[in-house]
């Protein structure tokens, strides 16, 4: 019978048979597989992450015994996009994600978190990598409730390396996560310096000036972080790289994707990427702010007890403090160009919701900047 193959995709695929029987030897085992059809989609990849170059939803039927089942594949295609990303110690070196699935890390994840599996890395005569894996199917978090219970299982995760699991330590895993990123941010983002004469309102001013204060401590206070004590991290615990799914006794896991930022890093600054990611996209809306700012903090110590872990609390709750507060370096350059952007468009309703909301992202930020202040001065 010849082969179906409907291809939605610029992607080429029509060559790819022996790479897929080499994902169904890992989903099927190694038993007589017969490839009837393959569909290839793509998934519309729209995350600033420019080190991907698209992602490919794989999917078709097999013939096992005569009978006809169905089989799904994720097809991520990284490609290196600039001098610095070839740096491994960058927070987003492009080879990063590959060099985890070859490394079977994943593997040996605390039983608090499950990773999608990866079938097969393979290199491309263009530069660019295929990424070969498990295609996930799960809930994203939607509600406090399960914001919570991710919380919990990051606590969980994280805690099992403070309690004594051994934290891989290959040269490639980024051991300065939050310094690399700020930099990249401080290159790339607007320059407020070119957008504050357009700055009238008080809210407008206060921001500009702590901002200024803010960033004339981040050398000093990004060094601080390197105290407290670390964990394996993800660092990109965006909505869409965390599914709750149930497993055969239909109990939740969590399962977290996109390893691509996998890092060394303190306790709590996973959470605050978590918290910060999910403000800054809208996921957490702005009234929940405050209540899911507690929570996620609560659950996320709950996850550290469950570890048997009996350290200071402090110290999560300044890496979860100052992680979040360190994200103004994108947000309050973005929020004063926007500002600008709004006194020539003044009606610009999507554009005033923008500014509104980042007006109050900022204002957590500042507030959690000022805790984390007084934690260090604490001496914790």
């Amino acid at each position: 019978m010849k082969l179906l193959i409907q291809n939605n995709t610029r992607l080429s695929i029509e060559n790819k048979e022996n790479q897929l029987y080499a994902c169904f030897q890992n989903i099927f085992g190694k038993i007589a597989i017969e490839l009837v059809t393959i569909t290839c989609d793509d998934l519309g990849y729209k995350t600033p992450n420019f080190t991907t170059s698209g992602i490919f939803h794989l999917h078709g039927t097999i013939r096992i015994k005569n009978e006809q089942l169905p089989w799904s594949i994720i097809l991520k295609v990284i490609k290196s996009d600039s001098t610095e990303t070839e740096d491994p110690q960058h927070h987003n070196y492009w080879r990063r994600e590959a060099l985890v699935f070859g490394s079977k890390l994943l593997d040996d994840l605390p039983d608090a978190v499950q990773a999608a599996k990866g079938y097969l890395v393979e290199e491309q005569q263009d530069g660019t990598i295929w990424l070969w894996m498990e295609h996930v199917k799960g809930q994203y978090a939607n509600s406090q409730e399960q914001f919570d219970f991710i919380a919990r299982q990051l606590g969980r995760f994280n805690g099992a390396y403070l309690m004594g699991k051994e934290i891989p330590n290959q040269k490639w895993i980024c051991k300065g996560w939050l310094k690399s990123w700020t930099t990249a941010c401080q290159m790339y983002a607007p320059n407020p310096e070119d957008y504050i004469n357009h700055l009238h309102r008080d809210i407008e001013s206060r921001i500009w000036a702590w901002f200024q204060g803010f960033n004339e401590q981040i050398e000093n206070n990004l060094s601080s972080l390197g105290n407290l004590p670390r964990v394996l991290a993800h660092q990109d615990l965006s909505q869409m790289n965390m599914l709750i799914v149930k497993n055969d006794l239909k109990i939740d896991r969590l399962v977290l994707i996109d390893w691509q930022f996998m890092s060394i890093s303190g306790v709590g600054e996973d959470l605050a990427k978590m918290f910060g990611v999910n403000m800054s996209l809208g996921i957490i809306p702005p009234d929940l702010y405050k209540a899911c700012q507690a929570s996620l903090f609560n659950a996320y110590i709950a996850g550290l007890k469950d570890m048997g872990w009996k350290g200071d609390e402090r110290q999560a709750r300044y890496g979860y403090c100052l992680g979040t507060a360190l994200r103004s370096v994108w947000e309050v350059p973005k929020y004063i160009s926007l500002v600008a952007q709004l006194e020539n468009d003044h009606l610009n309703k999507n554009l005033q919701d923008r500014v509104t909301q980042l007006e109050k992202i900022i204002k957590v930020q500042m507030e959690m900047a000022l805790e984390a202040d007084t934690l260090k001065a604490l001496k914790i």
